[in-house]
């Protein structure tokens, strides 16, 4: 197929956006179109941005971030979708009216059924008379899924860990317990890519958090061994992690009960693994791909991330599948509650939609 032929195809997939159920095939559309083993659906066609995808229980839905292109500010609000595609059933917006401030829910972690909660990260700033480049009120809270706006604040950001590091961030929440969270802790820097360019937002992982809620004052604590950590998810029980690091190839393993830590996986000179997640005793990671880590002797150590393959891993087998390749730059993998399917962050011109993956 030339080139010309592909990119019209893409073009007609991409105006036609009411169509949501429409699968494209497993061949090459465009640099960054889908491309794997498994069919692929495209979810969302937001003129703006859609984020941080994850499952609701049972596999009802998928919940994730959408940018509120129709109103003036432009919040980033929660998103519910049917787990197969479709016309969106909710929002959930900090407020129902567009304000002069942008608010903004991300990074969401369903709580296990029957719970009924939800923990993100909320962020608000004014919009008028310029949007500031830093959040100036941001916060890891819990609410009802039903009602997430009307959420409790567990810890305020910045905030100094108890490593004696500040963490400017928040991602990759899950839960360990009904009154027990685990995420990645995060530096954030804003560097200009050139003297007239906008600054970008740069998230590095520092350290893997606890947060017990389950007294008056909420507890932190350092995930012994997890120091430069990109990214954490919950093992099949809350005793177990399972967790990334900055330039490493390889996931570990931390167990709460024993504290040993071990090498589940290396993905060798496939590339740099991230955006860990396990589910029916499967693995999915972001490898490779369009990333890089560098240590600074100013700024100190970064990873910026533009997405990659997603990897799914047969723990029982260490047997790989790759779903996309080296042009797809895929992130945030979210496993479905039986591990047969991934949804995912997929990056082309500097936004992002959500795509929905079989595994095989």
């Amino acid at each position: 197929m030339k080139r010309a032929t592909v990119l019209a195809v893409w073009l007609v997939a991409t105006v036609t956006a009411c169509d949501h159920t429409a699968t494209f095939a497993p061949r090459s559309y465009t640099p960054n179109g889908p491309f794997g083993s498994g069919p692929a659906l495209r979810l969302t066609y937001n003129p703006g941005t859609d984020l941080f995808p994850t499952w609701l229980p049972g596999g009802a839905g998928i919940l994730y971030t959408a940018e509120r292109v129709d109103r003036v500010d432009h919040d980033h609000c929660f998103a519910f979708l049917p787990s197969g595609g479709g016309t969106i059933s909710r929002y959930a917006c900090a407020t129902t009216a567009a304000n002069d401030s942008i608010d903004v829910f991300e990074g969401a972690a369903v709580a296990p059924a029957p719970d009924g909660r939800i923990a993100y990260v909320r962020a608000s700033s004014r919009r008028l008379p310029a949007k500031p480049i830093v959040p100036q009120v941001q916060g890891l809270v819990v609410a009802p899924l039903a009602d997430p706006s009307n959420a409790i604040e567990l810890r305020s950001l910045p905030y100094m860990a108890p490593s004696g590091r500040p963490h400017q961030g928040i991602s990759h929440i899950g839960w360990l317990s009904p009154t027990k969270l685990v995420y990645l802790g995060e530096g954030v820097t804003y560097p200009r890519p050139c003297s007239g360019c906008g600054p970008d937002t740069v998230r590095t992982g520092i350290e893997i958090t606890t947060l017990d809620f389950s007294g008056a004052t909420p507890v932190l604590a350092i995930v012994p061994g997890t120091d430069s950590a990109s990214s954490v998810a919950v093992g099949g029980t809350g005793d177990t992690i399972y967790f990334s690091r900055n330039g490493d190839s390889r996931v570990y393993r931390y167990t709460f009960s024993s504290g040993q830590t071990d090498t589940i996986h290396d993905f060798a000179a496939t590339g740099i693994a991230r955006d860990v997640g396990v589910s029916a005793g499967r693995l999915v990671a972001i490898v490779g791909g369009d990333v890089r880590y560098v240590v600074d002797t100013v700024l100190g150590a970064s990873q910026v991330d533009r997405g990659g393959e997603i990897h799914v891993v047969t723990l029982s087998s260490g047997a790989e599948t790759v779903i996309g390749d080296s042009t797809t730059f895929f992130r945030r993998p979210a496993f479905s509650p039986g591990g047969t399917r991934v949804v995912a962050e997929l990056w082309t011109l500097g936004r992002g939609d959500l795509w929905l993956l079989d595994v095989p």
